[in-house]
């Protein structure tokens, strides 16, 4: 009888634990059955449920949300594996410091870690080229190079002298590949992380166009 007794005390008590689970913050869905979140929860929903109440995913996730709680999975990211997601904190995906400045701090983190903790379907895609809440790093800012060996432009390179890089740069322009309707096609320049939405440069990225052509960028 004691037995029985302290069986139904234990299932009783995994029961609370696998409900608890799914109703610390009534905005997390979770199914019971399969003991996950639906297949649309990231990135969208799981944002929504957290800027409700970020506490509520403690429960399953641990106090500290790197694994120690009933899921035994981790929210943060570990750029060796590069499972998880948040390299900065429980609110931000990328480092803390990077700030408003990622654009400035990302090449020193990917060559000290790779870019494994980049590449995954929620974050910049697996092949980096988009995914689920980041745009692609191919298309919208690193026009050269590889996945693994990215550079911004497709001339030149880090190696580059200066005068290797200002004829690349013209030959890239003279290049009917990238024109539209007869001029030079400024899409892959002008955004908010390379020359600047206007042409008029970037902090500590894409100088102003004018500051080599002083009447302004060519026509296009």
């Amino acid at each position: 009888m004691t037995t029985k007794v302290l069986s139904f005390a234990v299932l009783g008590a995994l029961a609370l634990a696998l409900s608890g689970c799914g109703d610390a913050n009534p905005q997390a869905k979770f199914d019971p059955a399969s003991g996950k979140h639906p297949a649309n929860w990231l990135p969208t929903g799981h944002s929504v449920a957290a800027e409700e109440d970020i506490s509520g995913c403690a429960e399953c996730h641990g106090e500290d949300l790197r694994g120690g709680g009933i899921a035994k999975k981790s929210c943060m990211n570990d750029p060796v594996s590069g499972t998880g997601c948040h390299a900065g904190s429980a609110t931000s995906v990328h480092p803390v410091l990077w700030g408003q400045v990622a654009y400035v701090m990302h090449p020193g983190y990917v060559q000290a870690n790779g870019s494994a903790s980049c590449a995954v379907a929620e974050c910049h895609g697996t092949d980096l080229l988009g995914g689920a809440s980041a745009p692609s790093c191919g298309i919208n800012c690193h026009g050269g190079g590889t996945a693994a060996a990215p550079q911004i432009h497709a001339w030149g390179g880090a190696s580059a002298t200066t005068s290797a890089d200002i004829t690349g740069h013209i030959q890239w322009m003279a290049n009917p590949f990238t024109h539209v309707n007869g001029h030079f096609n400024y899409a892959s320049c002008r955004n908010e992380f390379c020359h600047g939405a206007n042409l008029q440069g970037v902090w500590l990225s894409g100088p102003a166009c004018t500051k080599c052509h002083n009447s302004g960028a060519p026509a296009e």
